[in-house]
């Protein structure tokens, strides 16, 4: 093999079996690199080889005779080549040029030549100035995968399989979850249709609002729990005997379960409920109508419906031993209800929901 210490090539270099511009043959004629320019027409600075190219190392491709592709590189070696040492095995750069382009760097044809790509990687740190735009029928992500920022999403999207998420999160459009979602922040949404856990049971049930007239201040209430399906009615009555009752509560409450609680205004009164009927409770004191009764009334009624179990063995709504047709245990899913057992849930407090959220309590 001849041996130089510097070649300068003034045009094309070509590295082929075959005599450049030999056109003997139909054979030898596809062998000629066209696209590179042909005889006077060859596009100066160009390099053809018609085989596999090795850059670097050749440790890096031990196996003799057999290339693992047709453009192999490597790092340089240290100790055979000090002088190419170099951070970077592979760069492209813009720099000096007319600035990026959306095609600097192209792999495969769209339709005519695609190309399979594969990545075996440490790390892949990516700073992008402006968009990055992916077009699949379907993206496969397996592992832990951490999100920081706004992250917008416009459209349908399919997941399966668990995730976790913390931080604050937009959507527009519909999401098809068919696996467990853990979120370990606020989320709002307009309808939620689907199983959601909330990891353990909650010692108060409350809301918090903004502060209706003093900047910069909130409000928390915790919800009255009870043993029944209470409703009630409160209100003031100016010299008159009769609580009116609404007409929604005909076939909504049982009318025996009505209680009646009274206070007196100005001096004390001797109040108390003479009757209980479907539009109206009349109360009365002991002087009749001389003294017309001024009072607060509160008057609380439990909903029709099968009695309430209080107390149960089990391990998940789904164990409730009683009928939960008139029930929603966290915006419960009606759709499954009758289908789940204890083995539908992750956890010891899961909770399956259907959920229409307010964005705007």
């Amino acid at each position: 093999m001849a041996e130089f210490v510097n070649v300068h090539i003034g045009s094309q270099l070509q590295v082929s079996s075959a005599l450049p511009g030999n056109e003997g043959s139909r054979e030898d004629e596809k062998r000629d690199p066209f696209v590179l320019g042909k005889a006077e027409a060859a596009i100066p600075g160009t390099i053809f080889a018609s085989g596999a190219v090795l850059v670097g190392s050749p440790r890096s491709y031990p196996v003799e005779a057999k290339p693992e592709a047709a453009l192999m590189v490597a790092r340089p070696n240290p100790a055979t080549n000090p002088k190419a040492d170099a951070e970077s095995i592979f760069k492209v750069t813009t720099k000096n040029g007319k600035g990026p382009h959306p095609k600097d760097i192209v792999l495969g044809d769209r339709g005519l030549g695609p190309v399979g790509i594969h990545i075996s990687s440490q790390i892949i740190d990516i700073l992008n100035n402006s968009d990055i735009k992916i077009v699949t029928p379907r993206l496969t992500l397996i592992g832990k995968k951490e999100h920081t920022g706004m992250n917008l999403k416009t459209g349908v999207e399919i997941r399966t399989g668990s995730c976790n998420e913390t931080g604050f999160k937009f959507r527009s459009g519909v999401l098809f979850n068919s696996g467990v979602s853990k979120i370990s922040s606020i989320c709002k949404v307009p309808l939620t249709n689907g199983r959601i856990f909330t990891g353990k049971a909650l010692i108060d049930k409350g809301f918090d609002i903004a502060h209706p007239t003093r900047e910069g201040k909130r409000i928390r209430h915790i919800c009255v729990e009870g043993p029944e399906s209470a409703i009630y009615i409160r209100g003031r009555l100016e010299d008159s005997k009769i609580i009116e009752l609404p007409e929604y509560w005909d076939g909504l409450i049982d009318y025996d379960s009505i209680t009646v609680t009274l206070t007196a205004v100005g001096k004390p009164q001797h109040l108390y409920v003479k009757s209980i009927d479907k539009d109206q409770i009349m109360i009365d004191n002991r002087k009749g109508d001389e003294c017309l009764p001024s009072c607060h009334y509160e008057v609380w009624a439990n909903r029709i419906g099968p009695p309430l179990i209080t107390e149960y063995d089990g391990d998940s709504p789904a164990d409730y031993p009683g009928d939960q047709s008139g029930h929603s245990i966290a915006g419960y899913n009606y759709d499954v209800r009758n289908e789940l057992t204890s083995d539908d849930y992750p956890g010891d407090d899961s909770i399956d929901a259907v959920s229409n959220f307010d964005e705007n309590s």
